[in-house]
C-alpha cells in the first residue's frame, strides 16, 4: 500500500452558498430544535437547514469567519443530549431527507445512497415495499438495480429502538438496538460516507480506501497541500457493545473513526448503507420463566447457538417489570398493551425474534420448546407469533415496559420537575452477567430505590431503569449510577454501550479508557477539527481539544 492510502484528503466545495439563518427573536419559534429526547434544553446563535452538501459547507464556513461552534442536529431521538446546542450554529439535516440511488453489490447486498436526514422508518418500510419516494430521479444503473429488488426482499439490519432516528444520526452515534444481537451495530454496514470537516472542504470515504498504519498513523492533507499527521487511538476495545468515543484498531480502516464520533469530527451528509436478503420466516417467541436465575440459564444455552437457530434478539424482563406490567394491564386493560392472559407464574420472561428459512422454522420452533423444556419453563405458556400482525402485538408488548416506565417518572415530574428516569446503558462480557445483575440488585435495594431491569441479556447489556420519587431518590440513584460505571468498566465492559456519550455522560470516558486514553482522542480531533468547533462539549469535558 502506498503512503497516500494514509493519507485523507478533502475536496473544496467552490459553490458553497449558505443557508438561510433564523436569528435572533425568531428562533423562539423554533424551541423544539434546542432539544432532544434526553430532555434538556439548550440555546443557539442560530438555527440552519441546509437542503445541499454545498449549503452545509457554506454555513460551517459562515461559522468559522464568526466564530460559531457547531452542534449537529437530525431527528433529536438521542437520549445524551448530543444535538442540544450550547451556543452557537444549531444546523439542522432533517431536509436532507432523499434515498438518492441504489446499487447491487458484488455479494448481492442492496447498497443504498441516503442523505443523513432519511428516517431509519422510511428505509425499512421502503425496502419492505419495494419502492422509493424518490426513485423517478435516479440514474438508470439505480433503476436496475430498484428492480433486483424487486425480485427479492432486504432489510436493514440496525435497529435502534426509535425508529424515527434518521440515518446520519445514526450512523454519528453507531446505532445499536435488540438485533445487534445477530447482526452488529450500524458500524458494518456504512459502505461510503460524505463528511463535511470543519472548515467547509469535503470527505469522500470508501471502505477499505484508506487506512492507518500498522503503526496506527494518518495524515489530513491542508488547504496548502502540507500534510497534518495523527494517530488513531490505541487503547483497548471493550469486549462487549460499545458506543463511547472513537473506535480504535490496528490498521483501521479510517472510514470508522467518524462512525460514533457523534458529530465531532466531521457532519455526516451522505451514506452508503448496505441492506442484507431478509429471512425467508420470521418468529417472535415470549418465553416465561419461574425466576431469574432459569431465564439466565435458558439465556445461556441458546446464544450459543444463534446463527443455527436464527436468533436475531435475545430480550429480557425481569421480575419487577413483570410486576410493573400486570399493575399497567390492572389499570389500563387492553389498551395497555398487556395481554389479560399473561402467565400468572411468570417471573420473568425472555423474548426472541427468529429469522431462519421457511423450511427450518418449525425445526427451529421445535428446538426453542425443548431448550425450554430442559431449564425449568413450561413450552405451554410460551408465546409464539408467525404472522405480521401476530408478531406487531408481541411487539407491541414488549414495548408497553419502556412506555410504563416513561409515564411513571412523567407523573413524578408534575411535583419534582428536575427528577428524570435514571436508565443505564452498560454491557458487560459473558462471563459477568450474573455478577453484575447480583451487584445492581444489591445495591439497588440497600439504597431502597424502586426499579426495573429489562433489554438485551443476549448481549450482556440490560438496561437498569432506576425509578426515583423524589429529588433525593434521584440524586442517589446518579451516584449509584457511576458507581455502576466504575464496576462495569472493572469486568470489562462498557458503561455506553449503545446510546454513545452526548453532553450528560463526558465523565465516563476516562473511567473506560483513563486520562491518557482522553488525551489520544483529543489528539486525534486536533487533526481533523483544529479549532474544536464540531460539537463543542460533546464527548469531551472542560475547554475545547487544542
Amino acid at each position: 500500500m502506498s503512503p497516500t492510502a494514509h493519507i485523507l484528503t478533502p475536496r473544496e466545495v467552490p459553490d458553497a452558498a449558505v443557508p438561510r439563518l433564523i436569528e435572533g427573536a425568531a428562533l423562539a419559534d423554533y424551541a423544539g430544535y434546542l432539544t432532544d429526547e434526553s430532555r434538556r434544553s439548550g440555546r443557539a446563535a442560530a438555527l440552519a437547514f441546509p437542503t445541499t452538501l454545498s449549503e452545509v459547507s457554506g454555513a460551517v464556513r459562515l461559522a468559522l469567519a464568526r466564530g460559531w461552534d457547531i452542534t449537529v442536529s437530525n431527528a433529536r431521538t438521542g437520549i445524551a443530549a448530543g444535538a442540544v446546542p450550547e451556543g452557537g450554529l444549531l444546523l439542522s439535516l432533517e431536509r436532507l431527507s432523499r434515498v438518492t440511488g441504489l446499487r447491487l453489490d458484488a455479494a448481492g447486498n442492496l447498497v443504498l445512497r441516503c442523505q443523513a436526514g432519511v428516517a431509519l422508518s422510511e428505509v425499512q418500510k421502503s425496502l419492505r415495499r419495494r419502492s422509493f419516494q424518490d426513485s423517478a430521479a435516479w440514474s438508470a444503473a439505480s433503476g436496475e438495480a430498484l428492480e433486483a429488488l424487486r425480485q427479492k426482499t432486504f432489510f436493514y439490519p440496525p435497529d435502534p429502538t426509535e425508529t424515527g432516528a434518521a440515518i446520519g444520526g445514526t450512523i454519528a452515534c453507531n446505532a445499536s438496538g435488540a438485533h445487534t444481537f445477530l447482526y452488529g451495530p450500524t458500524r458494518p454496514y456504512v459502505e461510503a460516507l460524505t463528511v463535511v470537516l470543519g472548515d467547509g472542504r469535503v470527505l469522500d470515504l470508501e471502505r477499505g480506501a484508506c487506512r492507518a498504519t500498522p503503526e496506527g498513523r494518518f495524515g489530513v492533507r491542508q488547504p496548502d497541500g502540507a500534510v497534518c499527521w495523527g494517530t488513531v487511538p490505541h487503547y483497548a476495545w471493550p469486549r462487549t457493545k460499545n458506543a463511547a468515543g472513537y473506535y480504535a484498531a490496528p490498521e483501521m480502516d479510517l472510514i470508522d473513526l467518524f462512525i460514533g464520533s457523534e458529530g465531532t469530527l466531521g457532519i455526516i451528509v451522505e451514506a452508503e448503507i448496505r441492506a442484507l436478503p431478509a429471512p425467508e420466516a420470521r418468529c417472535a417467541v415470549m418465553t416465561f420463566w419461574p425466576d431469574e436465575a432459569a431465564a439466565l440459564r435458558f439465556t445461556r444455552a441458546v446464544r450459543g447457538r444463534r446463527h443455527d437457530l436464527g436468533l436475531e434478539a435475545v430480550e429480557y424482563v425481569d421480575p419487577n417489570a413483570m410486576a410493573l406490567l400486570r399493575r399497567r394491564r390492572a389499570a389500563l386493560g387492553a389498551v395497555s398493551g398487556v395481554p389479560e392472559c399473561l402467565p400468572a407464574g411468570a417471573g420473568s420472561a425472555i423474548y426472541l425474534d427468529v429469522g431462519t428459512t421457511s423450511a427450518r422454522l418449525e425445526a427451529v420452533l421445535e428446538a426453542l420448546c425443548t431448550a425450554v423444556a430442559a431449564h425449568g419453563g413450561d413450552p405451554e405458556v410460551c408465546w409464539s407469533a408467525v404472522a405480521e400482525d401476530e408478531r406487531e402485538r408481541l411487539r407491541v408488548f414488549r414495548h408497553a415496559l419502556p412506555e410504563t416506565v416513561n409515564a411513571m417518572i412523567a407523573e413524578v415530574r408534575r411535583q419534582h420537575p428536575g427528577v428524570t428516569k435514571l436508565g443505564t446503558d452498560m454491557a458487560v462480557p459473558d462471563e459477568a452477567l450474573e455478577a453484575v445483575l447480583a451487584l445492581y440488585r444489591s445495591r439497588l435495594d440497600e439504597a431502597r430505590l424502586p426499579y426495573v431491569i429489562f433489554g438485551h441479556v443476549g448481549d450482556n447489556h440490560l438496561h437498569v431503569n432506576i425509578l426515583p420519587q423524589t429529588p433525593d431518590d434521584y440524586d442517589r440513584g446518579r451516584r449509584l449510577y457511576r458507581e455502576f460505571a466504575r464496576a462495569v468498566v472493572a469486568m470489562g465492559g462498557s458503561p455506553a454501550a449503545e446510546h454513545g456519550i452526548g453532553r450528560l455522560k463526558t465523565d465516563f470516558l476516562e473511567v473506560l479508557y483513563g486520562a491518557d486514553g482522553v488525551a489520544q482522542m483529543r489528539a486525534v480531533k486536533a487533526v481533523l477539527d483544529p479549532g474544536g468547533r464540531l460539537g463543542a462539549g460533546i464527548l469531551f469535558q472542560g475547554a475545547r481539544p487544542s
